[in-house]
């Protein structure tokens, strides 16, 4: 039942890691269209992986996975290959997550080039001077 579980688990970090990749395309090709049915992925797959995580700390406690293989309970490459995965997904998700952050510093970077030195001077309520940029982003017609 343990290594039944485990497998489970390997299977959905498997799932979890290549559709990292398929994140990593999205975003190295500006494809943010993509990116809504990725994150709706990775959720899916984040709650099943969470499930199995509960019923996994259910059968065996607090015991180790060193327990779990001195027991022989399960083989030591099935430890190691969880623990490669879990390692890739990190880093992948780490290096997205840098993308994601530096794409949406173009967008506010661009933002401001476009909005500088385009100011619309009005009057506050109170007498002062309420300076607002004008820029195509926030133009009335």
């Amino acid at each position: 039942m343990l290594k039944q579980l485990l497998q489970k688990e390997i299977e959905i970090l498997r799932e979890f890691d290549l559709l990292l990749d398929k994140e990593l395309e999205v975003l190295k090709k500006d494809e943010a269209s993509f990116l809504q049915n990725i994150m709706e992925e990775k959720k899916k797959l984040a709650l099943e992986l969470s499930r199995l995580e509960k019923k996994r700390k259910e059968l065996i406690g607090e015991k180790t996975s060193k327990d779990l293989i001195n027991e022989g309970l399960i083989e030591e490459q099935l430890i190691h290959e969880m623990i490669n995965l879990t390692l890739s997904i990190k880093e992948k998700n780490e290096l997205n997550g840098l993308l994601t952050k530096q794409a949406i510093g173009y967008i506010k970077m661009f933002n401001n080039v476009l909005s500088q030195g385009n100011k619309n001077v009005t009057y506050k309520g109170t007498g002062k001077i309420n300076e607002t940029p004008n820029s195509m982003f926030n133009t009335t017609i």
